[in-house]
């Protein structure tokens, strides 16, 4: 793609899609995302300035060709659209995907809003979930976990863009190996796919502490289901493989007050919420 040339926004958003073409499902759309990355612009301005004459060079030369190769556009713009709301994202941390929202819904839905509660989030990634509930729950304090300090960057990232370092705290480590308090409601999106299946191409963008979670899938569950029930924490919400309702129940075998589980919008089972 030419470089360093005088164009109009239209004309700029054309040749990226032809550049896009065959590679992305939506080469107008991401060309779109990538032209108001690069410009610092919103949706509006786009739309009403088609026509204006802007210079875009090497940088957006090069993210036009980190595309082509199948890297994820949020890696590339460093934004990511969540719960109505923009974060930022890296490599490093998994980026969230649309079914991750209903996990804040059931969370939600259970968490009694006016009461302080202690929230623990395993797996914090980008933060974005412990950022949405902080903003949702004013009476709750969070601890977030995550044994990747490259993750907990990014995370920390996020809670100082929304003003929320004093209400969420980050610490290191394995699970809940870092966690003595009392916890009111734990809630995860751990790693639940199995070593060695085989991954979409984008995938292998992302960081594999984020996605496999053992021989069969479900042993990082497993492991949090174990210290739910030995620390008798009310609540467990935790998201899950499509296929992994009937391993979560006959893991349990009973071993609970109350055991839900909802949804993703596709209609595959996607989590649950333990609760005693």
């Amino acid at each position: 793609m030419p470089i360093h040339r005088l164009k109009s926004v239209n004309t700029w958003l054309t040749e990226i899609t032809a550049a896009l073409q065959g590679v992305v499902e939506r080469p107008r759309r991401e060309a779109q995302l990538l032209i108001m990355a690069h410009l610092k612009k919103d949706e509006l301005w786009l739309i009403t300035h088609e026509n204006d004459e802007v210079e875009a060079g090497e940088k957006l030369a090069a993210w036009v060709e980190r595309r082509k190769k199948n890297e994820p556009l949020e890696y590339i713009t460093n934004r990511v659209s969540f719960y109505s709301q923009e974060f930022h994202i890296e490599a490093g941390a998994l980026i969230p995907r649309p079914e991750t929202e209903l996990l804040i819904d059931e969370v939600l839905a259970v968490a009694e809003r006016d009461k302080v509660l202690t929230i623990v989030e395993v797996g914090v990634g980008s933060g974005i979930i412990s950022t949405i509930l902080a903003q949702e729950l004013p009476q709750a304090k969070i601890i977030a976990v995550d044994i990747s300090p490259n993750a907990l960057k990014v995370a920390r990232k996020n809670i100082d863009a929304f003003g929320l370092s004093e209400r969420i705290e980050l610490r290191e480590g394995d699970l809940l190996e870092p966690i003595t308090e009392k916890i009111d409601i734990l809630v995860s999106n751990p790693p639940y796919i199995a070593d060695g299946e085989p991954l979409e191409s984008n995938l292998d963008y992302e960081p594999d502490l984020a996605l496999f979670g053992g021989t069969v899938g479900d042993e990082i569950i497993q492991r949090l289901l174990d210290e739910t029930l030995q620390r008798k924490i009310p609540c467990f919400a935790c998201e899950m493989g499509y296929d992994q309702k009937d391993k979560v129940e006959n893991y349990l075998n009973n071993r609970y007050s109350a055991l839900k589980f909802y949804k993703d919008l596709a209609g595959h089972d996607r989590g649950f919420v333990l609760q005693r």
